[in-house]
This record gives structure tokens, sequence and C-alpha cells, in this order.
């Protein structure tokens, strides 16, 4: 008798009974089973999930409903129904270069543990970061076990509204490396075939690594799970004491601003004045509760160079409004809040209110002992654009195969430009509507047409430029718009000097008040003496 036979011979309820009874079966099997290393190029093995990166398999679990009708399930279902055993596979400690708009986010930095409980992702959710967001991503790609357990660094915080080109962070990741024996390594070895590691991570058990080009596609399965306005540029393998904090050599950022109303020689004057090992308290917003007494930063190199003409924006380059710069500062590690600092001072000397020589005067600690009250630099102009480091360190690779992965550089490039054109067409909109109230005509009064010491205006003549002219106020009644970025200002009536204002009290005084407040068994949260701290510059 056939097995077609024998089950035609079956009753419904018996061919149900038995139905359920093999489904219980396979799925014991998938549960208990290895999971088998496998390939990640998806044109030889399709039936690699991309977002995992493991075999999710191709059959189908079948399930009865309650009339007998079979139905498959997705196989998304399928997935997230399987446990996944990070203990089947060994991990690496890998370096993410990443980009990120930061408007749309409470800065970099997540809110402590963003997934270790239901309080911390309500918390998460409502003041959203980009660490909460790739740490959801890295969870969903299955690529780590938790956000303490994966030696996690990053090269330096950024504030809520502050952007990155060129952020890195570090960690360890599951790969596709393969467990060996002691003899396979030590043949592995002596042959020089490929390259085995020995890591606390992995037992201490040797395990080859693939080739780059076999690794898990890191940037692809990472973008595919993260917003639109968080992009992972590039990976790079590390060794197990790289630090994205400690191992970077320089930091550089840039601060784009409209040069409309702005002296840019005073400024680019006050600008070479940061140059060098300068003591930068006067510079940056203090927290005593780290108890920091060295404030030496070092600048590299400054610049204010206009914004290149290939870089697109809207308006007439011939008009001071969309003549646009950019501040270029290069730095080993920065104080917090210390890069809008310097913007803000800046900004002072380009209006006329404050000498290039405010700076000097700033930077003498012994002259300027406390901080002065001044308003920061507006956040969202400010990006990092590059952590720097050594080439033996750090290799970055943008594209694993030039022949598989050139389509994935285009879809990024498409996804960025996607998002160009989203604010650009929000630049539009506002520059149509300037256009509109700049081409009114305004009939200038009979009052105002001739007026002593004054040309003759027309109405159809320079009619925005001259009538705004007109009914400004004079001088000496003129309210003071202080330039913050970002298109903000501050107003004030009555301008105080920096150095005639009020100044908080010195370092010492502030970090010893502390101290006796919190008692001297609390630990500070950083070593005083840290001097390659990058603390929240941005």
């Amino acid at each position: 008798m056939t097995d077609t036979t024998k089950y035609a011979e079956w009753s419904r309820e018996s061919l149900i009974e038995r139905l359920l009874f093999l489904e219980k079966q396979r799925n014991e099997a998938t549960v208990t089973n290895d999971i088998p290393a496998v390939e990640t190029d998806k044109a030889n093995n399709p039936a690699i999930d991309a977002d995992v990166g493991i075999d999710v398999g191709i059959d189908a679990d079948v399930d009865v409903d309650a009339d007998g009708k079979n139905a498959q399930k997705s196989r998304k279902q399928s997935k997230r129904e399987r446990q996944f055993d990070f203990g089947k596979f060994s991990e690496r400690k890998v370096a993410l270069k990443f980009s990120y708009f930061g408007w749309p986010y409470h800065g970099l930095a997540r809110q402590g543990n963003a997934l270790g409980s239901e309080e911390k992702r309500d918390i998460e959710s409502q003041f959203p970061t980009v660490e909460g967001e790739i740490f959801k991503a890295l969870a969903k790609c299955k690529l780590i076990t938790g956000e303490s357990e994966c030696d996690y660094s990053r090269c330096g915080r950024t504030d809520r509204g502050v952007s990155g080109f060129g952020q890195v962070i570090a960690l360890y990741v599951r790969s596709t490396g393969k467990y060996v024996s002691e003899e396979e390594a030590a043949e592995i070895k002596r042959n020089g075939t490929a390259e085995i590691i020995r890591e606390e991570r992995n037992g201490n058990r040797p395990v080859v690594l693939p080739p780059n080009e076999r690794e898990l596609p890191y940037v692809n399965m990472l973008n595919k799970s993260l917003p639109p306005e968080i992009r992972i540029l590039a990976w790079a393998p590390v060794k197990a004491d790289f630090s994205a904090r400690f191992s970077c050599k320089s930091r550089f950022y840039r601060y784009f601003f409209s040069g409309d109303g702005l002296d840019i020689d005073a400024m680019r004057d006050a600008a070479s004045r940061y140059v060098g090992t300068r003591d930068f308290r006067n510079f940056c917003r203090l927290d005593p509760a780290k108890q920091i007494t060295n404030f030496e930063r070092t600048v590299i190199d400054i610049a204010i160079n206009p914004v290149p003409p290939k870089v697109s924006f809207v308006g007439d380059g011939q008009c001071p409004e969309s003549k646009w710069w950019q501040l270029e500062l290069r730095g080993t590690a920065f104080l917090w809040h210390q890069v809008r600092c310097m913007m803000a001072i800046l900004f002072l000397v380009g209006q006329g209110l404050e000498a290039p020589s405010i700076v000097d005067q700033m930077l003498d600690v012994q002259g300027v002992g406390g901080k002065p009250e001044y308003e920061m630099a507006a956040d969202t102009p400010l990006v990092l654009a590059d952590c720097v480091f050594n080439k033996a360190d750090v290799d970055w690779i943008y594209v694993r195969n030039s022949g598989q992965d050139a389509a994935n550089m285009a879809t990024l490039d498409r996804d960025i430009l996607r998002q160009w054109s989203h604010l650009n067409t929000q630049a539009i909109i506002a520059g149509a509507l300037l256009q509109n109230l700049r081409n009114t005509v305004i009939p200038v009064p009979e009052s105002l047409k001739s007026v002593e010491g004054m040309d003759v205006l027309e109405d159809q003549e320079d009619r925005w430029a001259n009538c705004r002219a007109r009914y400004a106020q004079p001088e000496k009644q003129r309210v003071n718009h202080v330039i913050v970025g970002g298109g903000a200002i501050k107003v004030v009536r009555n301008y105080v000097p920096i150095l005639d204002r009020k100044r908080a009290d010195p370092v010492a005084m502030r970090n010893q008040a502390w101290f006796e407040r919190k008692g001297q068994n609390k630990r500070p949260k950083l070593a005083p003496d840290s001097s390659t701290e990058d603390n929240n510059a941005l």
C-alpha cells in the first residue's frame, strides 16, 4: 500500500491530528538542531535573509484552521517564532562610520540602556536619539546580544540638533568567522591562509575570520533597519583594544552660516587666535560633576571659507543672504559646547560688537578668571564632519565587492538625495515667499520722496532696500539683533561688551562647591585629567 493510498483511507479528524503532530516535530527540530554556518552572498544562496544574515529556510510552516484548510504562514512570521542562539556564532570587533541629521533627535547619546527595560524604551520613544535607533537596528539584525555586553565606544557626543557626517562607534558584533580546533588553527597559521583571532569574547577559542568581502554585509543590513536620517557609510575590522574615543587622533567640525551683516575678515582674524594649545575654560560649559581641572585643548587649524559652489543652495549668489560660509575647525579633543561658544564670539566680532582681540583676552584665564555670560551659537548649523584615525588602526570598507555593491552605493546616494530634495523644497517655498515680498511695489510716501541729505526715491526703483532703510530706526534708538546662527537672533537694546558682563565663579570654586554639596564619597563622572576627552564638544 502506497503512502497516498494509506492517507486516502484516513478520516478528516485523523488527518488533522497527523498534521499537527508532524508540525510539532518540525518546530522542535528547528529549535534543537544546530544552525549551519552560511555564506552571505545572496546571489549564491537565496535562502539567506539579508536583514539577519542567517539561513531562515525555504519551506513554509503549515497551519490548519478550524475548517481543516491548509494555509502557509509568511516567512516573517516563521522567522519571528524561531529562537536565535548567539552562542553558535563568533564575534568580532568592528568600527562603524555613519552620518545623521541631528534635528529629528534629542542628541546622539541614548538615554541609558535604550532597550534594557520598558521604562527605558518609553523614554527612548518619547525622546529619540541617534544611538537609540542604531541599537534597535543592531538588535533587529541579531548583531548584538545587548547594549551593555558589546564593549561599545563612541568618538564624540553631539547635542540635540547637531548633525554628523563622519561619526564613529566601535563594538563587538556577530560574525561569519568559524570556530576551529587547535590543530586546525596551527595548520592555518603555518600556511598563512587566513587570519585567526583569540579573544575572551569567544571563550579564547581560535576563530578563523572570513575575508572582508565574505563577512556579513553590515552596512546594508543596518541601513535597511535604520530611519532615513541615519545612514551607515562604512565599516572596518579593528583590534580588541580599539576605542572610538581614545584611538581618535583628531576631529573635524564645520559650522555653516550666512555672511549677511558679518565682517568675514574680522572673523578670520579672531579665529586665527584660537590656533594652538590653549586654556578654553571661558569657551565651554562647565559640568562640576565631572570635576575637570584641565581645560587645555589643541586646535590644529581653523579657517572660514565660502561654501563650495558645487554644494547647491537656493538664491541669488549676488545677494548677501545667499552667500554662505563655513567655519572649518580641526582639533585633537574638545570641551563641552566648546565649538558653539567659539562660534558665538566670532559672530560678535563679525557684527562689530567686539574686536578680534576679545579672543586673546578671554584665553587669558589669569585676567578673566570666570566665564562671562553670553549666548552660545545655535546647534543646527554645526556638523561633526570627520573623525580621523591612524590608517593602521582603521581601514574603512565602503564597498565589499565592486561588482556586487556598486548598486548599494547608488542606493545610499539616492536615499540622501531624496532627503535633500524634501528639505530643498521647503527652502524653495520660503525663498519664493521672500521673493514675492521683495517684488511687491511699495509706494514711497510724499514725505519721504525728498529728505534733506538723501537721494530722491522713486516708486519703481530700489523700492525694497531703500524703503527698508528709510523706515529703519535712528542709530541711537536702533535695537541690536545679535546673530547666533541658524537664522536665529537675540534682540538686545543696549549691547553690553563681553568683559563688562557678569562672570561665573572660577572653576576651582565651582568644583569645590559641587564636591561639598554631593559629598566626598560620590565619585566624579570622569577623571579630572582626562585630556583626551571629547566631551560633548558640540
